[in-house]
C-alpha cells in the first residue's frame, strides 16, 4: 500500500477542524455575568415525560402526602395517577432520614418537605431511606 503523506496530513487536519467546528456547534452558551455557567441556571426541572408535550401547571396537579416517620414512611406503597405530585412529609422524627429515588437523593433532615412529579404512566418507583437502606422502604405505583 502507497500513502501518500500529504493526503494524509490533510484528512487529519479535515478531520480535526470538523471535530473542531462540531463541538464549538454543540457549546453551552454561558452566562453574561462571567460565571461560567451554562446560562440556564434559573430553569426550573421537572420530570416531565417527553411523550406528553402538555405538562400539568403546578397549580392545578392532584398532590399525595407520605409521611416520613422514623424507620417508616406512611402510607409505605401509594397508586397515583399520571402527572401527580408526591410530597414527602417528615414528621415527628428525631433521625435523618432523605428519599432515594430513580437515582437521586434528597437531602438528609428532620423536618419539612420533598416533593417529586410522576408523569410517565404505568411505571412503579421504588424508594427508600437514604440512611436506613431497604430497611425503611416504599413504592410510587403511577398508573
Amino acid at each position: 500500500m502507497v500513502i501518500v503523506r500529504g493526503t494524509v496530513r490533510s484528512a487529519v487536519v479535515g478531520v480535526c477542524l470538523a471535530g473542531a467546528l462540531l463541538a464549538a456547534a454543540c457549546g453551552g452558551g454561558g452566562d453574561d455575568n462571567g460565571g461560567g455557567g451554562s446560562g440556564n441556571d434559573n430553569v426550573k426541572i421537572e420530570n416531565v415525560n417527553q411523550q406528553n408535550a402538555t405538562a400539568t401547571p403546578d397549580t392545578n396537579r392532584p398532590e399525595v402526602v407520605v409521611e416520613v416517620r422514623d424507620n417508616s414512611f406512611n402510607p409505605e406503597t401509594i397508586t397515583v395517577k399520571q402527572g401527580t405530585k408526591v410530597v414527602w412529609k417528615w414528621v415527628d422524627t428525631s433521625n435523618s432520614h432523605s428519599i432515594m429515588l430513580s437515582g437521586t437523593t434528597s437531602p438528609e433532615q428532620t423536618s419539612g418537605t420533598y416533593e417529586r412529579v410522576f408523569d410517565q404512566k404505568g411505571v412503579t418507583y421504588p424508594y427508600q431511606c437514604g440512611v436506613h437502606g431497604a430497611a425503611m422502604s416504599g413504592r410510587v405505583v403511577v398508573e
